[in-house]
């Protein structure tokens, strides 16, 4: 076979950071970031087929089809890896929507990275994908390096921290109009017809939600844990009380018992201390001459008066 004639993989991934040890990395730092950068395809061929990345209901067998990335090659050193799209056959050139998805991916990688305009096709569901996939930043990798190579042409973009934020940031412009709730993730249903969970407060009534089923993998994996959700709500028209959630956007968030509130220290209120102690914080100490503390009541005033009138108080 001719080597020349091998298609080269459309993208690249290099990952660099403490948390990669002699050219490994956790399955579960690679499943987080792959994963959400697979749904981002997924999502910006949905945007390209009818609009809007977020389809209510199961994906559609065709988008899945269309967006199914494989493993091609791995590297050793900072951890890296090749990936293709899977194609039983040869497209046209410009005609593949995975391929034109994984192009206006890494265009809109571009943008954040200049703070450019995005495609049209990065709505909030895409934005979402990428923030999940930074994750891993959190985690010990302080890089991504992405290379593409398609009939659209060669794109380099770095996936870092500061890139996360900016993701972040475009999101909220995103929830304006969104309700957002927080508490327990629990009860979840995962039915295909139903899709349903309940979201908890420490304090109030706990919210009935429904999500989508590219949330569902989401949602089980945060079962029982502390979430932000953001979505469309639904209200009580005559208490302006959150009665339902659409959940779009899910993450987890920390407790107060989880960061560290415990570890505060104590009010010393609260702390039983000896009486010389309690003396020597309050500057009191023995005293040689009585007459210091005597008095307190006027000569020239009688008792009796004030003892009568506390006796008829009783």
């Amino acid at each position: 076979m001719n080597h020349n004639t091998i298609k080269k993989p459309l993208l690249r991934f290099r990952f660099v950071g403490p948390a990669i040890h002699d050219g490994r990395i956790l399955y579960d730092d690679f499943s987080i970031f792959l994963s959400n950068i697979r749904l981002a395809i997924e999502r910006i061929i949905n945007g390209i087929r009818t609009g809007e990345s977020v389809k209510r209901g199961r994906p559609l067998k065709t988008i899945q089809i269309l967006s199914a990335l494989e493993i091609v090659s791995t590297r050793k050193g900072s951890f890296g890896l090749a990936l293709d799209l899977r194609r039983e056959e040869q497209q046209f050139p410009g005609w593949d929507m995975g391929e034109q998805a994984i192009d206006l991916l890494m265009q809109g990688l571009e943008s954040i990275e200049k703070d450019g305009d995005l495609p049209e096709e990065y709505d909030q569901g895409v934005m979402i994908a990428l923030r999940e996939a930074g994750r891993v930043i959190d985690r010990g990798i302080d890089k991504v390096t992405i290379n593409s190579k398609s009939t659209f042409g060669t794109r380099k973009v770095l996936y870092t921290q500061p890139t996360r934020e900016r993701i972040i940031s475009r999101l909220r412009n995103y929830e304006q109009s969104y309700a957002v709730i927080e508490g327990r993730l629990l009860s979840v249903d995962a039915k295909e017809d139903k899709l349903r969970c309940r979201i908890e407060p420490s304090v109030g009534e706990p919210t009935l939600c429904r999500f989508d089923e590219s949330l569902t993998e989401q949602v089980l994996r945060l079962m029982r844990q502390f979430v932000q959700a953001r979505g469309e709500a639904t209200y009580d028209m005559g208490t302006n009380k959150i009665m339902s959630l659409y959940v779009k956007d899910l993450e987890p968030i920390e407790e107060l018992s989880e960061i560290g509130i415990s570890n505060l220290p104590i009010s010393s209120f609260w702390k039983s201390k000896a009486f010389e102690d309690l003396a020597t914080e309050q500057g009191v100490y023995p005293i040689d001459d009585l007459s210091v503390i005597t008095g307190g009541w006027p000569e020239e005033e009688s008792l009796e008066p004030f003892l009568e009138a506390l006796r008829r108080d009783d």
